[in-house]
This record gives C-alpha cells, sequence and structure tokens, in this order.
C-alpha cells in the first residue's frame, strides 16, 4: 500500500495514528472477556492482551468495533469527503463479506446494527429494481441524482445502541480543519444505523472531544463541565439532548465508578459515560484507563474502544504500550491509512455541501428531504462524478473476485475517463489476510474489495459467523 505523494504534519500524524490503534487495542483488549459482569473481572481483572476467551481470537484481533471504524474510515478517504451511502455499502461488505475483519467475516455484529443494515440491503433491492440498476453494479454507484434519491438513515428513531459510538473517530479525525463539519457529521454518521437523538448528540459531544484533541486542548479543557457551551458555535447552537447534557456537565466524574453507577453497557448513554469516566480518572495513563474501561464489564470491547479512541488521540501513538502495538492486528495497514486521513483531511475543501436540517438530523421518523441525502455531493472541488467510480477497497478478511470487478470497471470507462488524480491514494497494494497465516500484516495483492453480490442472501442473520452481539 502506497503512502500519500505529499507531506504530513507528524504531530497531526500521531494524534490520528494514536486514535486509531488506541480504538482497535481497546477493541482487542475487551474482546476475549466481552459480555463477561463486572463481579467476574473485578475477581479476575484484565491486565494485559491476550486471545482466546469469547470469541477465540488471537491476541490483537479486533471485533466489529475496529471493523466498521475501518470501512468508515475507508469511505472518507476513497470518496475524498463524507458520502454516507458509501459508508453503509462498506458495512454491508462486512456484513455479508468479512470485510475489514480481523477473522475474514462478520461477528459480533450488534442487533440494531444488523437491523439497519438489513434495511439497506432490502432499499438497494427496491432501488436497484425502480431505477433499472443491475443489482451487481448497485454498489458503486456515483452519480448524483441517484445518490440523492436513497434514503440512507436506515434506522427508526427509538435506536440508541453504542454501535454508532464505537465507530466514530475517523469522521472528527477526518474533517480536523472544519469543527462544524466535524461535528454535524460524527451525529450524522451515526444516526444512518442508530436514529435516536441520544445516538445523533452522543456522536456530536464525542466527536467535538475527539476534534478539540487535535487541537491542543488540555483535559482540563475537554472535561471542562461547560465544554458545551463554550462551543455552542461548533454544534450549530443545536442543544444536547437531556441525558448527553448531564454527561457534558461531568455526571462522569464519579470516584467510585462502578460503585457510583458508571456501567460498561450497550446503551450509547452509559457508553459515553463509562469512556468518559475511564479517561478522566486514568492519572495520565493509557494503560490504566483502558484497562478501567475493560474492567467495568458487560461490553468491555466497546466501551474500551471508545475511550480508546479519545485516550489514543490525547496521548498520541508514541505514548500507547508498544507491548500491545506489536500485536494488533494489520498494524501496518492502520498507521497507513492514518497518513490518508491526514492527507485527504488537509486537502478537504468545503464546497456544496447541504447539512441536513435540525429536523431531519435528529428524527428518522420524518425523513430527509432527496437534497439531503448525499451530504457530499461535492468532495474537495470535483464532482464525484467525475472520479474513478472503482474507489479501491481492501477486504482484510476475503479475498476478491477479481472478474467482477473488471466486468464493472470496463463497462463504466466514462467515469474513469475524467478521474480525479489530485490523491494517488490506491488499495491496489492489498491482500486480504488470512487468520491461519498467524500474520498481523497485510500481504501484497492487486486484488482489493469483494465481488459485486448478484444475489442477496434472504436470511442474512443466519450466515457462518455471523454472530449478533444483541448489545449494540
Amino acid at each position: 500500500m502506497q503512502e500519500p505523494p505529499g507531506p504530513i504534519d507528524e504531530k497531526l500524524l500521531d494524534q490520528i495514528s494514536g486514535s486509531l490503534i488506541g480504538l482497535a487495542l481497546g477493541d482487542a483488549l475487551g474482546a476475549h472477556v466481552e459480555f463477561r459482569p463486572h463481579e467476574y473481572l473485578f475477581a479476575n481483572p484484565v491486565k494485559d492482551l491476550e486471545g482466546g476467551g469469547t470469541w477465540g481470537l488471537k491476541k490483537g484481533q479486533f471485533t466489529d468495533d475496529t471493523s466498521m471504524a475501518l470501512c468508515l474510515a475507508i469511505s472518507l478517504v476513497a470518496r475524498r469527503g463524507f458520502v454516507p451511502y458509501d459508508q453503509l455499502v462498506r458495512y454491508k461488505w462486512w456484513f455479508e463479506s468479512g470485510y475489514m475483519s480481523s477473522t475474514g467475516c462478520c461477528f459480533d455484529i450488534g442487533a440494531a446494527t444488523s437491523q439497519s443494515l438489513q434495511e439497506f440491503i432490502y432499499r438497494q433491492t427496491i432501488f436497484a429494481k425502480k431505477h433499472h440498476i443491475p443489482i451487481e453494479k448497485l454498489d458503486y454507484l456515483s452519480d448524483h441524482s441517484l445518490l440523492r434519491k436513497f434514503k440512507v438513515h436506515c434506522s427508526t428513531s427509538v435506536v440508541a445502541g453504542n454501535g454508532a459510538l464505537m465507530r466514530l473517530a475517523p469522521v472528527p479525525l477526518f474533517f480536523h480543519n472544519y469543527p462544524k463539519d466535524a461535528i454535524e457529521f460524527s451525529g450524522y454518521s451515526g444516526q444512518i444505523t442508530h436514529g435516536d437523538t441520544k445516538a445523533y448528540d452522543a456522536c456530536r459531544y464525542y466527536g467535538a472531544l475527539i476534534y478539540a484533541t487535535l487541537h491542543d486542548y488540555t483535559k482540563e479543557q475537554l472535561l471542562d463541565e461547560d465544554f458545551y457551551n463554550k462551543h455552542k458555535e461548533w454544534f450549530g447552537d443545536k442543544p444536547l439532548c437531556e441525558e448527553i447534557k448531564k454527561i457534558s456537565e461531568g455526571s462522569y466524574k464519579k470516584e467510585g465508578g462502578y460503585k457510583d453507577g458508571i456501567r460498561g453497557k450497550g446503551y450509547i448513554v452509559n457508553a459515553l459515560e463509562a469512556a468518559l469516566w475511564a479517561f478522566w480518572s486514568d492519572n495520565n495513563s493509557f494503560e490504566k484507563g483502558v484497562l478501567a474501561a475493560v474492567n467495568l464489564g458487560d461490553d468491555t470491547d466497546t466501551t474500551a474502544a471508545i475511550y480508546g479512541q479519545l485516550a489514543g488521540a490525547y496521548y498520541g501513538y508514541k505514548n500507547i504500550p508498544i507491548k500491545w502495538v506489536e500485536h494488533v492486528y494489520a498494524k501496518k495497514f492502520i498507521l497507513n491509512l492514518s497518513r490518508w486521513i491526514v492527507y485527504e483531511g488537509v486537502n478537504w475543501k468545503k464546497t456544496e455541501i447541504l447539512l441536513p436540517s435540525p429536523q431531519s438530523a435528529v428524527s428518522t421518523s420524518n425523513p430527509l428531504s432527496v437534497e439531503h441525502q448525499v451530504l457530499a455531493e461535492y468532495t474537495g472541488n470535483v464532482p464525484l462524478t467525475q472520479r474513478n467510480s472503482g474507489n479501491k477497497t481492501v477486504p482484510i478478511g476475503k479475498q476478491a473476485n477479481r472478474r467482477g470487478i473488471l466486468e464493472f470497471e470496463n463497462s463504466h470507462d466514462h467515469l474513469r475517463s475524467n478521474a480525479y488524480t489530485g490523491s494517488q491514494f490506491n488499495l491496489d497494494d492489498i491482500k486480504s489476510s488470512n487468520v491461519s497465516e498467524q500474520t498481523t500484516e497485510l500481504k501484497l495483492s492487486p486484488v482489493f474489495r469483494p465481488s459485486p453480490f448478484i444475489k442477496r442472501k434472504q436470511n442474512i442473520r443466519k450466515l457462518p459467523g455471523n454472530k449478533i452481539n444483541a448489545a449494540n
């Protein structure tokens, strides 16, 4: 996988790498004791990175939290902006074929996420019939007029699981020069699968903290109980819902932690509070904080992954324990992806992006108007229709069918003829990695993405390895 062609801000890179590696490590640390209650972990606390346990993973392998975050990060980089339809497509690839999985299959998926992705797949099928689009080409849409017509909010207005928050970091990391966009897109990114206002506001607030971390805020400034009021402009002057407002005012500052009601549960309010408690009480140590998050019990991997996003950005990659970092699955890939987030984020320009209205942004019972369906109609200064429709993606878990890809690309040469060439982000060099190879590094191959799905699975819940986590 080649590196970006231009210079990289090394300080910013350290923070962005820290956030993504911190997320992956929190996920991996919590994975082997996922669903264990606090009582068990109080007697048998996690003290180090281990394999086995709940999912039988190797040391350093991650679960759904990191897989979905990588899908989101790749979408932002490959599309050079915020395109929710493309994000959902990549989540679907993970769901159906193990794209960005550390094992080659989707597992530990939250029930709410599963339902939203099944709804997305259903909508794609209907959309393809209505607009006479071959189903195998539907995942690669670039045409504005079609993208605008697709309703990307695939959840109901009462879904508030922590699955919206666990994958968040790539959004504020990418839009690190634009606070309003970083925060609005943070909320929007969660709500396409988790429709509750609490999910929208939790992602906005946490996205703001990650953004502020990249701009040298101290921990005291980040955890200021008046943080929201001091940065209302970032939030578009839209208030936080009551539950998230209380957290922003310091409800997590409880010395007793679990004894005082901090819980590592699947409810997004609990998850946000738990992650911030761990950050507040970690004595400026990533190691201490992430282990505290895990040892709360229950949804251990997600609580720790949420903590890792903020703490990793705050402490930086260089201050995360090397004894753990060396075991992170696909570490080199994640670190290079971090470089691309820095590069493309710096070069992203705000042009004619249509932000969702306050009404549509916080309620899926009131669907978005057509013009708000894409958000990133333009990313940078070049319309998406003038770029390579065959965006390269990286299936960590599965080998792709090259024939299907070539057939699609050859039939769409007109979309590639005026392709944007300002960036050389190209994932052609990435191959899927087989867990049996016992390696944490991705190997080289010209194959990079799953083949188009000609026949849709009618009952995805029963696919091998598609294990459901009711928590998120």
